[in-house]
């Protein structure tokens, strides 16, 4: 089992981002929600699209924890000249990212 993940205070923007690096090193971290699937068949966007915005991307609203404890924010970054926009979640309990679409710009 993963080990639990605890910030001593809010994780900063900074913080969550730098986490989320580290996790997305594993695709296998990553979880995508059938609606971020459909919104990317939708506009052809790719899953190496995501893992370059869960790697290379700025976090652009957060973090904010949900009611279950983990943490959300989006993350933005610009590929191909389009800016792909996504929401986080980090799952501190086993490590995982769920990705979910909130706009694609």
């Amino acid at each position: 089992m993963a080990k639990l993940i605890q910030f001593q205070k809010d994780p900063s923007p900074h913080d969550l981002m730098r986490l989320i690096r580290e996790i997305a090193q594993d695709t296998g971290n990553v979880i995508l929600t059938d609606h971020a699937k459909e919104q990317m068949k939708e506009r052809n966007i790719t899953f190496p699209h995501i893992l370059g915005c869960l790697r290379q991307g700025q976090v652009t609203e957060g973090p904010y924890q949900s009611v279950k404890g983990d943490w959300t924010c989006n993350l933005t970054r610009a590929v191909a000249g389009i800016d792909i926009t996504a929401v986080v979640a980090v799952d501190l309990k086993c490590k995982a990212i769920i990705v979910t679409v909130k706009n694609w710009r």
